[in-house]
C-alpha cells in the first residue's frame, strides 16, 4: 500500500509545492510510482507537472460541464471506487508520475458540498481505493490550515513542513505543530506521524545564516531534519519554464539537497535507498 505525505505550512512561499515536485520526481527516478494530489487553488503543481486545463467561467461557475474532472469531483461527488477515482487521474510529462490536479473550481468545493458531508475523512475515504496502485501519494496543500488541510492530514501517514530560513520563527512552527497536533488529537489519529521539518532557501555562506540553522537544530532536534535546502536559481527556473530538474540540471544544490532530504525522511523502500546514493557518487 501506497505511502502518503502531506506537505503542511500555513505561510506560502516556503517550499512546499517545490518540495512535492522535486520529491516526487526523485522517487520516480528510483522506479517508484507516484500520486501527487493538488489540493490548492493556485494549481501550481498541476501545471508544472504539465496537467493544468484552464477552466471557461461557465464551468468555474457549475453552468456547464467541466473539460477536465478533478479534485473537485473528488470532495463534491465524494468519489470512493477505484473506477471513480481513476477518471480523475492523469499521466504527467515525468515517467512514473500521475496526479489528480486542481483547477479554479477548487474555490467552489466547500460552497458546492452540503454540510453533513464536510467531514475530514472525505480524501482518506478516496485514495483508500487507489493506494494499492501507488508506492507513494504525495499531497500538496494550499498556505492554510482549514478544512482541507484536515482532509490531508487524515489521509496522511506522514506530515513533513518546510520552512524559509529566514522570516519565519519557531514560535510559528510551534504553533503549526500544535494544530497538526490538535486536529489529530480531535479526529483519533493515531496514525499519522509528523516526519518533521527542514529550512528552505537557505544561503549558508554567512555566519548569521549558520548561527540560525544551529539556533533551530538545538531548539528543536527532534523536530527538524539535519538536511537543509540551499538557495538555487535553478529552482524558479524550472518552476517558470515547467521543466523537470532531472532534465534541466544535474548540477543543482537543492537536487543534492533534497537526495539527502529524501534519504533521511526514512521512506524508501527495498533498494531505493542504496540506488540513490549511487546515483549521488557514495559507494555504501
Amino acid at each position: 500500500m501506497g505511502i502518503v505525505i502531506s506537505s503542511l505550512n500555513n505561510k506560502g512561499g516556503v517550499g512546499k509545492t517545490t518540495s512535492i515536485l522535486l520529491l516526487a520526481e526523485l522517487l520516480a527516478y528510483l522506479e517508484q510510482k507516484v500520486l501527487v494530489v493538488d489540493l490548492d487553488g493556485q494549481s501550481n503543481i498541476s501545471m508544472a507537472l504539465h496537467a493544468y486545463v484552464e477552466e471557461t467561467e461557465s464551468s468555474i461557475m457549475g453552468r456547464t460541464a467541466p473539460a477536465q474532472e478533478n479534485i473537485f469531483e473528488v470532495f463534491v461527488e465524494r468519489l470512493r471506487s477505484r473506477e471513480e477515482l481513476l477518471k480523475v487521474i492523469y499521466p504527467t510529462n515525468i515517467k512514473g508520475i500521475d496526479i489528480i490536479p486542481s483547477s479554479k473550481r477548487f474555490a467552489r468545493i466547500e460552497s458546492s458540498m452540503l454540510e453533513c458531508y464536510k467531514g475530514p475523512f472525505v480524501l482518506n475515504k478516496a485514495l483508500r481505493s487507489i493506494k494499492d496502485d501507488y508506492d507513494y501519494v504525495l499531497i500538496d496543500n494550499a498556505p492554510s490550515l482549514d478544512w482541507f488541510t484536515t482532509n490531508s492530514i487524515a489521509a496522511s501517514n506522514y506530515v513533513i513542513t518546510p520552512i524559509r530560513e529566514d522570516g519565519f520563527s519557531k514560535k510559528g512552527l510551534r504553533e503549526i505543530l500544535d494544530v497538526i497536533r490538535e486536529i489529530k488529537d480531535e479526529h483519533d489519529l493515531e496514525n499519522v506521524k509528523f516526519l518533521g521539518t527542514f529550512l528552505t532557501q537557505v544561503d549558508p555562506r554567512t555566519i548569521a545564516v549558520r548561527e540560525r540553522i544551529r539556533d533551530y537544530q538545538e531548539a528543536i532536534p527532534e523536530l527538524i531534519f539535519k538536511t537543509y535546502i540551499r538557495r538555487d536559481t535553478k529552482i524558479a527556473q524550472i518552476e517558470s519554464s515547467f521543466v523537470p530538474m532531472l532534465e534541466y540540471s544535474l548540477d543543482s544544490n537543492a537536487l543534492i539537497d533534497y537526495c539527502n532530504l529524501l534519504l533521511e525522511m526514512g521512506v524508501l523502500k527495498g533498494d531505493a535507498s542504496r540506488k540513490l546514493k549511487l546515483s549521488m557518487g557514495e559507494d555504501k
